[in-house]
C-alpha cells in the first residue's frame, strides 16, 4: 500500500466519520455531538496527574520521532 492511498484511505475514513449520522438520532451529524463528549474526556484526563505525564511522554516521542527523521542529516 502506498503512501498516496494510504492518505487517500485515511481521508475517506474522516469524512465518513464527520458526516455519519447514528441510528435512530436527530438530523445533527454524529460529529456534533461527540466533540463534546470527548474534549470532556481528555479535559477531565489532563486535570489528572498521570495524564499529564502521559501527555508530555508522548509529546516529547513524537518530537524525537520528528527530529531523528529529519532530512537535515543527510
Amino acid at each position: 500500500m502506498t503512501l498516496r492511498s494510504l492518505a487517500l484511505f485515511a481521508l475517506a475514513l474522516c469524512t465518513t466519520a464527520l458526516f455519519a449520522h447514528p441510528a435512530g438520532a436527530s438530523d445533527a451529524p454524529l460529529i456534533a455531538g461527540y466533540w463534546s463528549d470527548f474534549y470532556d474526556h481528555w479535559a477531565g484526563v489532563f486535570q489528572q496527574q498521570n495524564g499529564v505525564v502521559m501527555g508530555a511522554l508522548l509529546f516529547g516521542g513524537i518530537c524525537l520521532f520528528i527530529i531523528t527523521r529529519g532530512k537535515w542529516r543527510k
